[in-house]
């Protein structure tokens, strides 16, 4: 029977009110989950979290040093971050004090518009549900929400990975000079912000430009070396003046690869690089796009290499990984260029982690998260439409839930226990805790591995106590006793002190430049398993005829331990 046109305007006009409110409800719900990012990355900032070990080694130097100093001089502790980053973050010092959330602004800052710029991104590779999901990963995920609440780069570095690919979409195809220009100056800033960045803009780079070869279109070619050409230049700049005086770093290459495994074992045989691949695949599920359920009583939550079989089923890492093989496989057959945008970067930074030029590892690569969220995403999209129109929906429906779990999951469990987020440590509660019991004629010894500490928050919280020792003499004497002779002088003279504090962190034993290769390692009598610094310690207070009557002790989900131990002196 043949429709009336009046019967088939009621049928357009009723796909219409559907589609209109497909799209209304797709549009809520994106906003929703914006929101919800912005909210976890402003709770964890006022949350205030003590600053760890590594934002502490860094930002010791930051609040001290002025514009000129961070430019011309080396920072304390080996310290290397971004120039414009330590800018960036000198100025909100300046602005707003040298308390962690002024140190932690720039990356708050990044951290929300990083979710607001993947909307537009995640809009060109994927259809609307499906940018869901991979704002989604983005906004609760918990690496996401702990880096952008960080006093380091590594905040920023995601920001700038964002950018480069949201330069991409909107530039691409511009071919006037204006629009070149300043794709090339955005993406020539973004290197000084972020090193990180040049393997993004590279791989844009080079897949842009081997495309425009291959179509043999010169002129395009030729007007997109304007950007390219700036990006180089401003990267040479960055290199020659920053970068290449940190390639002689020994010590820092043997942590990376004894340490942390972080470098890809190319010229070692096939079975070593498929167990590298894999672990490192599976680590980055959880460390980096924060896509594996969390479960655990212990705050610290157990190592990934300590979940049973059963418990790492149930964490979810198979969906991820089978629906990132299907976006690559789908991306390869329906859309080489953008297949190739995504993972030349991943594949330019395995490159360089196999010359040992660049880790790959953890927070060093959490800049690639938007990529490979992007293929997972797409995988689940093709996923979904292979099951026809009538079920895809349904299908939909269930890898979003899937797909979200793990970081929903684990959002509320860091949000409603605020201390499970990632690196937690109690430095300032410990140097807080002396401030507020330091009476007259008390001494306060600060041992070497926790100077970091002290010396960052005797300036910023100004603490009422001066301590001693704080000065690592291990490689200035040649024998234990001779070690334990200096630290007992660092003491100095306590006949006229009525109490000492000493604090230590029991488990922390390598410094900045040692090697953590057994065989490297040096003093070797430090490193014995059967030695203890802190039971060392507590010796020389005893033979000071001190008696321990308080103390304070926290763990920390570094590993690096901090402990208060306050001991009246009996003459």
């Amino acid at each position: 029977m043949l429709r009336t046109s009046k019967q088939m305007n009621v049928d357009f006009i009723e796909r219409d009110i559907l589609l209109a409110s497909l799209n209304k409800n797709y549009q809520r719900i994106l906003l929703t989950v914006i929101i919800i990012g912005a909210f976890l990355r402003v709770f964890h900032f006022f949350d205030n979290r003590s600053l760890w070990i590594d934002e502490l080694y860094l930002n010791v130097n930051l609040i001290k040093m002025n514009f000129i100093d961070l430019l011309t001089k080396p920072m304390d502790y080996q310290q290397k971050a971004p120039l414009g980053y330590l800018w960036m973050t000198k100025l909100s010092v300046l602005l707003f004090g040298k308390g962690e959330r002024a140190l932690r602004l720039s990356s708050l800052v990044g951290g929300i518009a990083s979710i607001l710029l993947f909307v537009p991104v995640a809009r060109f590779f994927l259809k609307p549900w499906s940018v869901i999901i991979a704002v989604g990963i983005l906004a609760f995920g918990e690496p996401f929400v702990y880096y952008t609440t960080e006093a380091k780069q590594y905040g920023i570095e995601l920001l700038a990975s964002v950018l480069a690919l949201y330069l991409f979409v909107k530039f691409q195809h511009r071919l006037e000079v204006k629009h070149l220009l300043l794709w090339g100056i955005t993406g020539g800033i973004l290197v000084w912000f972020s090193n990180s960045s040049i393997f993004v803009l590279a791989g844009i780079g080079i897949v842009v430009s081997c495309n425009l070869l291959l179509k043999g279109e010169w002129k395009s070619l030729f007007f997109k070396l304007i950007p390219f050409g700036m990006w180089l230049v401003s990267f040479a700049l960055v290199y020659f003046l920053f970068l290449r005086n940190y390639a002689d770093s020994g010590w820092l290459k043997d942590f990376f690869e004894t340490g942390c495994n972080a470098f890809l074992p190319l010229f070692s045989p096939l079975s070593e690089n498929i167990e590298w691949f894999a672990y490192t695949h599976y680590i980055l599920l959880e460390r980096n796009l924060g896509m594996l359920v969390k479960f655990g009583k212990n705050i610290v939550g157990p190592d990934i290499k300590d979940y049973s079989t059963v418990q790492t089923f149930f964490r979810l890492p198979f969906l991820p990984i089978l629906l990132e093989l299907v976006g690559v496989v789908a991306l390869f057959r329906r859309n080489k260029y953008r297949l190739f945008i995504l993972v030349v970067p991943i594949a330019l930074t395995l490159v360089a982690s196999a010359f040992k030029a660049y880790p790959f590892f953890e927070r060093l690569i959490i800049f690639l998260a938007p990529l490979f969220i992007l293929l997972i995403s797409y995988g689940a999209q093709v996923t979904a439409e292979a099951f026809g129109r009538r079920n895809r929906n349904l299908v939909a429906s269930i890898l979003v839930l899937l797909l979200l779990f793990p970081p929903t999951w684990n959002a509320i469990r860091f949000t409603v226990a605020p201390d499970r987020l990632l690196k937690k440590e109690y430095n300032r509660e410990a140097m807080l805790y002396v401030n507020d019991r330091y009476k007259e004629g008390d001494a306060v010894y600060v041992y070497w591995n926790v100077n970091h500490a002290y010396k960052y928050y005797k300036e910023a919280y100004n603490l009422k106590y001066d301590a001693v020792g704080r000065d690592d003499l291990r490689h200035a004497t040649a024998t234990k006793q001779e070690y334990y002779d200096k630290v007992r002088q660092q003491f100095g003279d306590l006949s006229d002190k009525k109490r000492i504090w000493i604090v230590h962190s029991p488990e922390l034993r390598n410094n900045i430049g040692d090697y953590v290769s057994p065989h490297l390692r040096t003093p070797k009598w430090y490193y014995n398993e059967n030695f203890s610094p802190g039971k060392e310690l507590e010796k020389i207070a005893h033979e000071f005829g001190a008696a321990p009557i308080d103390s304070f002790h926290r763990q920390n989900i570094s590993g690096h331990n901090i402990m208060v131990k306050l001991y009246v002196l009996n003459k």
